[in-house]
């Protein structure tokens, strides 16, 4: 039994120039959907719709690089919190607090399972 998979997955190329990798990737990270980082990009429709299919392609290099964006976006400013709070800052203490709990109950709410919802 083979079980190796030699089956190569080969993803469309979206290019982006320099400027346009550093836009999208700022504009994913400040938690932009895909669709509203191609509106906001001002490209022509066929190429919108194009980003917008990539981008939604699991594995995919455009893929993946708007969910590094995002995790940044999110992590870096819990980080200077954290930094904050370690510091003694009472308010960064409570606010990160708050984060803290909802990211538990956000962890939480995904992994129910579908069963759990039913009598």
């Amino acid at each position: 039994m083979n079980t190796e998979n030699n089956d190569i997955v080969k993803y469309p190329d979206f290019p982006l120039t320099t400027k346009e990798e550093e836009d999208v990737y700022k504009l994913a990270s400040a938690g932009m959907r895909s669709a509203e980082i191609a509106v906001s990009m001002e490209w022509p429709p066929e190429r919108r719709r194009a980003f917008c299919i990539i981008a939604e392609l699991p594995g995919s290099p455009l893929a993946l690089m708007l969910a590094a964006a995002r995790a940044e976006g999110i992590a870096t400013p819990q980080i200077k919190l954290q930094e904050a709070a370690t510091a003694g800052n009472i308010d960064a203490i409570k606010e990160l607090q708050k984060i803290q709990a909802r990211n538990r109950f956000n962890e939480l709410v995904n992994y129910l399972d579908d069963d759990e919802f039913t009598p």
